[in-house]
């Protein structure tokens, strides 16, 4: 609660209104007191002539009266003009100072003092004034009563007092005696008493309107765009930079409004190309990361791919010359059975065996072969030759096969300059390879019509060579290692002994090419191989542990 109170008596809407109602409350207030003062001043003044009016006519209603003497009837008529609410006392002084006419009965015969206000009109300073008209009001407070105003007018020697038989005065005498008119103050008093309430209320009133008004006008040109704007900046610092603050007008609110909707503006544009930028820079970072893992895959590949080239040649080489032997001592066998006497049955079982010795080293010998293409760095004979008859000449060796599984052939070749530099026997013995692989792969499948379609594209630099089959596609578990010697998918049943695809990857390898896979389970396998127009120095294996660049793509597995 206390800091709620501190809050809003520390808010901008109550430092300017409170300063502003102080203001306009000191104003009114001043303006109350300066009206009051001129309304009493005013009803002073009206009362004043009100006084004047009722001495002249209280004097013009017992002149005849006095000229005559009298006296009774002037009585008579000053006690019923004394009557009136409003009229306080009536008395008449002689040039002594004796009351000789009064409207109070107890007042007859009494003697003021020369030196009193009355007695001041016609004797100030102790000088009777008879070259004058003398005339005096004051404001004076009767006993146990109200103030009252108290005008004293001077009663003239008259030339007709002068010759009135009735009560002859001398004609130098200007002054006969005083006549004392006092009116009572409460009905003034009482006017003032209501209209100073009416003021105050008034005042109060026009104070509690006023500060109204300065309330709303605060709380409209101040206040609320104020809370706006704090209720924007509160939205920006949650994150929403869509905030716009709607104040209209000129006013410096309004001017401060747009500045804060331009600068919110620039705010979203400079989050937009940040966020746009650390997209970007999240995408390069993914990106170069896949890359770098790519060519890290690549050069592991390359580096078990080499390491299994050295075993492969040191295998081939270790076992060709001992198969060369048993082969050699098989036959030598066989022919030296021809010229012994042995029974038909023995003889006929030992030249079974010695046929299974034959083609079983024959097999191996086959084996050791493909090692060695796949192992060898050099030997390659280079030439320039027509890449289209090579792959033409590759499609018709294996023509019966496509014809014997119902594979539709589709094939596109070279439209222009299809002349590379190669070794037109080994690029013919990896075609053939893959051929033969798609072919086998879409023994089992599934589909209604397999196809195998071959396409050709030409670049100024290179030649990529594609080929598509339908068949079962390679398994995901699979697609690292099928280049890998000795690795097979095919079944024990079946003759496969995993080295096709490795001398495919060899032969690439060595015309500084790079070969892709990608496959679909239940869809098929796309095989890319691009070979350089005109290949360097024969392609090392082990150069590729060195350069990652040079290595990377040579060989790209996908699913």
């Amino acid at each position: 609660m206390r800091k709620r109170i501190n809050a809003l008596l520390g808010s901008l809407e109550i430092r300017l209104l409170v300063p502003l109602s102080i203001a306009v409350g000191l104003i009114l207030a001043l303006h109350a007191v300066l009206s009051f003062q001129s309304t009493k001043e005013h009803f002073l003044n009206l009362v004043h002539d009100e006084v004047v009016r009722s001495s002249d006519l209280i004097r013009r209603a017992t002149h005849d009266g006095m000229l005559l003497n009298r006296l009774d009837e002037v009585q008579a008529t000053i006690k019923r003009l004394a009557e009136a609410p409003e009229v306080a006392a009536i008395r008449v002084y002689d040039k002594k100072g004796s009351i000789v006419l009064s409207a109070r009965d107890s007042e007859y015969g009494q003697n003021i003092a020369l030196d009193s206000d009355t007695c001041q009109s016609c004797h100030g300073n102790g000088v009777t004034r008879n070259d004058a008209v003398l005339e005096r009001s004051s404001l004076t407070q009767s006993p146990g009563g109200p103030e009252v105003l108290r005008h004293l007018i001077v009663i003239e020697n008259e030339p007709a007092c002068a010759i009135a038989e009735c009560h002859f005065h001398p004609a130098d005498r200007r002054v006969l005696g005083v006549l004392d008119v006092e009116m009572s103050m409460a009905p003034l008093e009482a006017a003032i008493q209501t209209s100073k309430r009416q003021l105050l209320t008034t005042t109060i009133g026009l104070i509690l309107i006023s500060g109204l008004v300065a309330a709303l006008f605060v709380r409209r040109v101040v206040h609320r765009p104020t809370q706006l704007l704090y209720e924007g900046t509160q939205r920006i610092a949650a994150g929403d930079l869509e905030t716009r603050i709607e104040v209209h007008g000129e006013h410096e609110l309004a001017r401060l409004a747009d500045a804060f909707n331009g600068m919110v503006a620039e705010l979203r544009h400079a989050r937009q190309e940040v966020t746009e930028w650390s997209n970007k820079l999240e995408d390069k970072v993914a990106q170069k990361s896949d890359e770098l893992q790519r060519a890290q895959r690549q050069v592991l590949h390359m580096e078990k791919m080499a390491s299994l080239g050295k075993l492969s040649a040191t295998v081939a080489h270790e076992l060709n010359n001992p198969l060369g032997g048993i082969l050699t001592y098989a036959r030598l066998v066989k022919r030296e059975l021809a010229d012994q006497a042995l029974d038909p049955q023995i003889r006929a079982e030992l030249d079974r065996y010695l046929s299974v010795i034959d083609k079983e080293c024959s097999r191996c010998g086959s084996i050791v072969h493909n090692l060695l293409t796949f192992a060898r760095r050099t030997g390659a004979e280079m030439a320039r030759i027509n890449l289209n008859e090579i792959v033409e000449r590759s499609l018709m060796l294996i023509r019966h096969h496509l014809e014997i599984r119902n594979v539709q052939l589709s094939c596109e070749l070279l439209g222009e300059d299809p002349m590379i530099i190669a070794d037109p026997g080994q690029i013919e013995q990896a075609l053939i390879a893959i051929f033969v692989n798609a072919v086998e792969a879409m023994q089992d499948s599934q589909a209604k019509e397999n196809s195998l379609f071959v396409q050709l594209t030409g670049r100024p630099d290179d030649v990529e060579i594609l080929i598509r089959d339908t068949g079962m596609g390679i398994h995901p578990r699979d697609l690292p290692h099928i280049f890998e010697p000795f690795f097979s998918t095919k079944g024990k049943q079946e003759s496969g002994v995993g080295l096709g695809l490795a001398v495919v990857y060899g032969i690439v390898n060595r015309h500084g090419g790079q070969i892709e896979v990608t496959s679909v389970q239940g869809e098929g396998t796309t095989f890319r191989i691009r070979l350089p127009r005109k290949p360097n120095e024969p392609h090392n294996a082990h150069e590729g542990q060195d350069r990652a660049d040079e290595i990377l793509g040579t060989v790209t597995v996908r699913q």
